[in-house]
């Protein structure tokens, strides 16, 4: 809990609120428990009995819309373990079970039968103290918040609250030494590794920054090690095991798991766990950083999910790889929103580049994993005490420092090469930050040029063309190689006709590729979902498209065997 939060708290126990009144007797706060004493039938109280063990009620809350009002509560377990709970008081609606269930999952002993009591007690405790809740984690002003703690010089004025169900799994194991010296140093060398824990710093700048939500995916063969790196990047916050999400829901289930990362990195491991329908969604939706519109109970609409973050995906095959396999179309939304970078870093180890002390690859995967599973978060932790303290002079200069990392690395990339090329500056200016800050202990420029591989291996596949262009010539191409015995072919005396016909084929004047003329009516079919005004222009820039007619149309007219004359698409392709 911050100082600030610590303040709040200290205030409210020197209020000594040891006695409160109800309209059914008294109850009091002991250092042994929560007492209650009732009216017996001639109106004198009766003995006090323990309802629960000491429960202290520390203040109200309620959101920036003075709704979703709630108590912070404090206890302590059988362990003394402290907890703290921001409790929404509409879950005392009813019989109010979701509340004593709650507190007695989180430890506090409650005597037989006395749960409406304990709930009684929470609704008669008043207090003048007030903090603002929120459901969400990450920026809220000057304030970082998190379910356990909240960061920043106004972390007095927040607290999360939330009805139930699951939350971030953040968690801290050792010290931030432990995790720099065990975790951090054997990413030096590694490019994929640097890029994995330098995005998990980077979810948390992606509001300051003011770059939209966005993705990474790495892909290769199940002993490629891409886990490796999600693995390492997930202990930035908390354990692998829990913090690593699967894909393996639909688009509506990720909708919570990407709120629950708001302001952070969601990692999602093996994208072939989804279907093509689901993932193509999914990768719109993650980078929107907005969920579906819904109607309430009453058919009115509910407020969407929405989300700042960025995410770290894994799998054998690309998103594009999945969508073709189950005959669906991919967009370049959906290949900005998420971009690939091949697992292989190219020097015979899979993912790996440098084995440090190790023998094998898998020796230091194998090392890896162990570690991460016994120091994790201190790191997450130092980050968020850092970027709070500095969150003004962050707003200030990060777009300018973006805008140098992408001016070194992409001067002349298309626009949408552009908008990943920014992305990546983040993550290089992330890891630079918990660099500079000591938390990472790389040497400067590490995390920046691991950033730069990363994106110029991307930038390999995905070409710094426009990747619309490259897909309109890659599916009217697909589709006449595909559908060949739908053309006619006219260097026949007597040209039969075809089932199913698209149009006319015959050599070009030099016998080196290819004229094919697309029937008007069939031309949609060959541009397989692109726009066809789109197609024309992009055909015709690259030379496969006659020059548009006296009357500026790209369709000629033209005499056709058996059919008379025919507006057709005149398209030449030539051989390589």
């Amino acid at each position: 809990m911050s100082a600030a939060i610590m303040d709040f708290v200290k205030t409210e126990k020197s209020r000594g609120l040891a006695t409160i009144q109800s309209d059914t007797g008294t109850f009091s706060l002991k250092s042994s428990g929560v007492y209650f004493s009732g009216f017996g039938k001639d109106g004198q109280a009766l003995p006090e009995k323990r309802i629960c063990s000491p429960l202290k009620v520390l203040g109200e809350t309620r959101n920036q819309q003075a709704q979703d009002w709630g108590r912070l509560l404090e206890w302590q377990d059988n362990d003394r373990n402290i907890h703290r709970w921001a409790m929404p008081m509409h879950l005392l609606a009813g019989d109010g079970a979701d509340v004593a269930r709650e507190l007695l999952k989180r430890g506090l002993v409650i005597a037989p039968a006395k749960s409406k009591k304990v709930l009684e007690y929470i609704q008669s405790c008043d207090s003048i103290s007030r903090m603002t809740c929120t459901d969400k984690t990450g920026w809220h002003g000057g304030a970082f918040v998190l379910p356990e703690k909240v960061y920043g010089e106004d972390a007095h004025t927040w607290i999360y609250q939330q009805d139930g169900g699951a939350e971030l799994a953040t968690a801290q194991l050792g010290s931030l030494e432990d995790w720099r010296s065990n975790v951090a140093s054997l990413a030096r060398g590694n490019s994929r590794l640097l890029f994995g824990i330098s995005c998990a710093f980077a979810g948390a700048l992606v509001y300051p920054s003011g770059l939209e939500s966005g993705g990474f995916h790495l892909h290769g063969g199940s002993s490629s090690g891409k886990t490796t790196a999600q693995i390492v990047a997930a202990s930035v916050w908390g354990s692998p095991d829990t913090y690593k999400r699967s894909w393996r829901a639909t688009s509506n289930g990720l909708e919570g798991v990407a709120s629950q990362h708001n302001d952070g990195l969601l990692i999602l491991d093996e994208m072939r766990e989804i279907s093509g329908k689901d993932a193509g969604e999914t990768a719109y939706m993650l980078g929107n950083g907005q969920g579906k519109t819904r109607s309430d109970r009453n058919g009115g609409a509910r407020l969407a999910k929405t989300w700042r973050l960025l995410f770290l995906s894994s799998g054998e095959v690309t998103l594009s790889e999945i969508l073709k396999s189950e005959g669906k179309r991919v967009y370049a939304g959906q290949e900005i929103r998420i971009a690939d970078i091949p697992a292989d870093a190219g020097a015979g180890m899979g993912l790996l580049e440098h084995l440090h002390s190790f023998t094998t690859p898998a020796q230091l995967a194998d090392h890896l994993r162990y570690v991460c599973s016994r120091y994790y978060g201190a790191a997450g932790a130092a980050w968020l005490e850092a970027i709070t303290k500095d969150h003004k002079q962050l707003w200030n200069t990060l777009p300018q420092q973006i805008n140098t990392f992408v001016e070194t690395v992409a001067p002349n990339a298309s626009g949408q090469a552009h908008r990943v090329a920014r992305r990546f500056g983040l993550v290089a200016i992330a890891g630079e930050l918990a660099t500079l800050y000591g938390i990472t202990g790389w040497a400067q420029g590490e995390a920046t040029e691991a950033a730069e591989r990363c994106f110029k291996d991307w930038l390999t596949n995905f070409g710094e063309g426009h990747r619309e262009t490259k897909q309109i010539l890659e599916t009217v191409q697909a589709f006449i190689e595909r559908n060949g015995a739908k053309f006619v072919n006219l260097s026949l005396a007597q040209p039969l006709p075809v089932p199913d016909q698209v149009g006319y084929y015959r050599p070009t004047e030099n016998e080196n590729g290819r004229e094919y003329l697309i029937l008007a009516t069939q031309f949609g079919r060959v541009c397989d979902g692109h726009s066809q005004k789109q197609a024309i222009e992009v055909l015709r820039a690259h030379g496969w498209l006659n020059a548009p007619d006296s009357q500026g149309r790209a369709s000629i007219s033209t005499r056709l065997p058996n059919v008379g004359k025919k507006r057709v698409y005149l398209l030449t392709i030539q051989e390589d």
